[in-house]
């Protein structure tokens, strides 16, 4: 009996040790997947995952460059015919964005 009871402290303490080490490996682990994740919250590395993202990506390209260009065109439309001025202004602007909008969704999509 005193045998049986020896060896099962024994069974039992060396599956202790072997919970312990797979503990501070899985502590390690963890440590290592948190300073990981950190690190991708970071501003700079979620700009450069973004901008490797718009350079990889032709859908993204188009679209930022119609953005930018439909910005650039109401700009001068605004600057030219001056939107406030008056109600001619006011519709010669708005009918010249739909058509530099309507251009410039076509010079895109031919990229």
């Amino acid at each position: 009996m005193e045998t049986a009871t020896k060896s099962c402290h024994a069974a039992l303490l060396s599956r202790i040790e072997e919970l312990r080490a797979m503990k501070a490996e899985q502590e390690i682990r963890i440590n290592q997947q948190y300073k990981d994740l950190k690190g991708s919250f970071s501003v700079g590395n979620i700009l450069k995952e973004s901008i490797d993202h718009i350079a990889n990506d032709k859908d993204s390209q188009k679209n930022i460059v119609k953005m930018a260009a439909n910005t650039g065109v109401n700009f001068l439309i605004e600057k030219v015919l001056g939107r406030n001025n008056s109600i001619k202004g006011y519709i010669g602007s708005l009918v010249a964005e739909k058509i530099s909008s309507s251009f410039i969704g076509k010079m895109i999509a031919k990229l």
